[in-house]
Formats: structure tokens, C-alpha cells, sequence
């Protein structure tokens, strides 16, 4: 029986002595640092002059082995001036956000389904290929949709 209670009092004080410690947890890492290589947080911290430096020598480092120079540069990099030469004809710009088409409800003339939630919008007397606003969202959010 002595030796149940001494073996449960060393088990006991085992577990107990633990608790006494403090536990010293690290702060967590700020979001625009994941992924990053951050030091912990008793290291030097850099400033965001010297990450973007790093950033922009390991692109440099990573274009000049991509295109295979590898390591052999022996003259400084220069800086490249695009050509001045004028384009026989000007670009048209794409159209930046293209609206997406209504699907027609079967069954029901005049009635479509919103391309962004699939509720059904009245479009009776619309002309096909009309530039609608969809009626379910506000116009701060500035969804719209062409009738088919």
C-alpha cells in the first residue's frame, strides 16, 4: 500500500511540476508575411525597403537563368529602352468586363435566369441582345447581364 501511495504521489508531481513553468508562445505571423521568409520574432526584423530589394534581385536572378545566362553575367545590367517605332495601326482595347448572356427559362416567354444567381427576371418586351441590370442586386454592384 506505501508503495501504490508513493508511486501515485511521484506520478502526480510529475505531471504537476509542468504547470508551474510558464509557457512562452511566439506572436503569429502578420498575413502580408505568409509564406514569406520571416525571422521569429526574438530575430531582426528587415524593413520593407530590404524585402522588396531581395524581391526584385531574386526575379532578376530567376529571369537571367531562365533565359541562360545562368550566373555568368560579367557586364552590369542596363537598362532596356523599348523602340519608338509607331504601330501601323492603334489597338483596340478589348472590352474590359464582357456581360454574361441570360439563359432563357423554358416554357415561359419572356421570362431568364440571372447568369449570377439563377432567379428568374422578367424581360418582356426587352429586344434580344439588350444590356439589362440584374434587379436582385443594388446598383452599387453594377451586375449586368444581355437578354438572349
Amino acid at each position: 500500500m506505501k508503495r501504490l501511495s508513493l508511486l501515485s504521489a511521484v506520478a502526480l508531481a510529475a505531471v504537476l511540476a509542468p504547470s508551474c513553468v510558464p509557457y512562452v508562445e511566439e506572436p503569429p505571423v502578420p498575413p502580408q508575411d505568409v509564406g514569406r521568409n520571416v525571422p521569429p520574432a526574438g530575430g531582426v526584423q528587415k524593413t520593407e525597403a530590404e524585402r522588396q530589394r531581395e524581391l526584385q534581385a531574386e526575379r532578376e536572378r530567376d529571369l537571367r537563368e531562365a533565359n541562360g545566362g545562368g550566373s555568368q553575367a560579367t557586364e552590369p545590367d542596363r537598362e532596356v529602352i523599348p523602340d519608338r517605332t509607331p504601330d501601323p495601326e492603334p489597338a483596340t482595347p478589348e472590352p474590359r468586363n464582357r456581360a454574361r448572356v441570360a439563359r432563357a427559362v423554358p416554357g415561359k416567354p419572356g421570362f431568364v435566369f440571372s447568369p449570377y444567381n439563377n432567379k428568374i427576371i422578367d424581360v418582356k418586351g426587352i429586344p434580344s441582345g439588350t444590356l439589362v441590370q440584374d434587379p436582385t442586386y443594388p446598383a452599387s454592384d453594377k451586375k449586368y447581364f444581355r437578354v438572349p
